[in-house]
């Protein structure tokens, strides 16, 4: 069987336009994770920053159109999961806070708005294979086994977990669930090898997490993961004047010919510094029109247009204009044992975990892939969402 491959994507994707759908699509992935639903203190579900469901009613206060990207995302094949949680969250805290020790029903807030958001992605045509638990801020089985027992009766058909340390409190929740929901209901460990999982790292140690679950039981597929490059490149406006990392190409536009797939969209402004005031964060390049154009493929632009673009551009002359796009520095902040975070990386690890102790890998984080890929920092190469699926493969093959 082949390694499973799975990618953690976030912003990237909600206010990224087409573009992360088809390159998620090209690059292959069997899995892809939305990271990440945060549960506020009144049971509110928010996607990152942004409220998606509230009193159990499904309803995107800033616009994403997300049911409708994961709908073309698992049509494909693709499995989808939706994290909860994450690092300095208080999640699992307000899930606990509401279920109240039980598991939740009809009228609890946590059952309404977890039913709500997936109803939402099946009224679209797509769906939420599973949920996966980051939780980092109560780390309690009876936490975790009443929200798996929620999610189940709501009808989600799985939950996987992402651990990083605590090791027995995971495998008493692992064991705990398969006597109540059965062996294949928790059907995926994703292991955080990375910042505070580093230590997950060497052989022995990722082989006692593997022999713990192997005994609370199960069938659930260990898939390591590792971080990609991370830069965070910007912002584009950083107090009174443009990011630092703000770069400029005179006499330049997106090339007509080319594919428009990564477009978002275009907004007037009186001058170039608006544009950049206003750039969106899922934009890693934008051209701004100091004159009327219009190009080949027909699209017409007014003088101040700026026109929004996220991943890769392909440059063409354009007198009258000129573009800006991210190029910060590349970092390697949290695959300290790897020694780095480029494809050829993470798949020198992969390889020495190899698949015999393993089922795949997961990479964390795809807006951190796009948001380096003008920086050219592995060996000059553009490190793409498909070498990082590629790492994964050709290291466990």
């Amino acid at each position: 069987m082949p390694a499973s491959t799975r990618i953690y994507v976030s912003g990237a994707l909600t206010f990224g336009g087409q573009f992360p759908v088809n390159d998620l699509l090209s690059a292959g992935y069997s899995t892809v994770i939305v990271w990440s639903v945060h549960v506020a203190p009144d049971g509110s579900l928010y996607l990152n920053d942004t409220q998606i469901v509230s009193g159990g009613v499904y309803k995107e206060t800033t616009r994403m159109n997300l049911p409708a990207k994961v709908a073309q995302l698992r049509k494909a094949g693709i499995e989808i999961i939706f994290s909860v949680g994450a690092g300095g969250t208080c999640d699992f805290s307000c899930i606990d806070l509401h279920l109240g020790g039980q598991t939740g029903a009809a009228g609890n807030v946590i059952y309404d708005n977890f039913k709500a958001l997936k109803k939402a992605m099946t009224d679209a045509g797509g769906d939420i294979d599973a949920i996966d638990f980051d939780n980092e801020d109560k780390p309690e089985s009876g936490v975790m086994i009443n929200f798996a027992n929620t999610l189940k009766v709501i009808g989600y058909n799985h939950v996987t977990f992402c651990p990083y340390t605590d090791e027995q409190i995971w495998y008493d929740t692992m064991a705990s669930l398969v006597k109540s929901a059965g062996g294949d209901f928790v059907n995926a460990i994703h292991l955080q090898c990375y910042d505070g999982g580093d230590p997950n790292v060497p052989n022995e140690v990722l082989g006692a997490w593997v022999a713990g679950f192997k005994k609370a039981g199960g069938t659930a597929k260990m898939i390591a993961g590792l971080a990609s490059i991370q830069n965070n490149p910007g912002p584009w406006w950083a107090g009174c004047q443009q990011g630092q990392d703000v770069t400029k190409r005179a006499n330049s536009a997106m090339y007509g010919g080319a594919d428009w797939s990564n477009y978002l969209y275009t907004q007037n402004f009186p001058n170039v510094q608006g544009a950049i005031w206003k750039a969106p964060s899922a934009a890693t390049f934008f051209f701004y029109c100091r004159d009327p154009m219009t190009l080949q493929n027909g699209r017409q632009f007014k003088r101040g247009d700026a026109v929004y673009f996220c991943g890769l551009p392909t440059w063409g002359s354009a007198p009258q204009c000129d573009s800006y796009f991210l190029n910060g520095a590349c970092l390697n902040p949290y695959n300290i044992s790897v020694g780095g975070a480029c494809p050829s990386n993470l798949e020198g690890q992969y390889r020495k975990w190899g698949n015999k102790l393993v089922d795949g890998g997961f990479i964390w984080l795809y807006d951190s892939i796009l948001g380096c890929s003008l920086a050219n920092c592995c060996d000059g190469k553009v490190a793409t969402a498909l070498a990082y699926s590629k790492a994964i493969t050709n290291g466990l093959s």
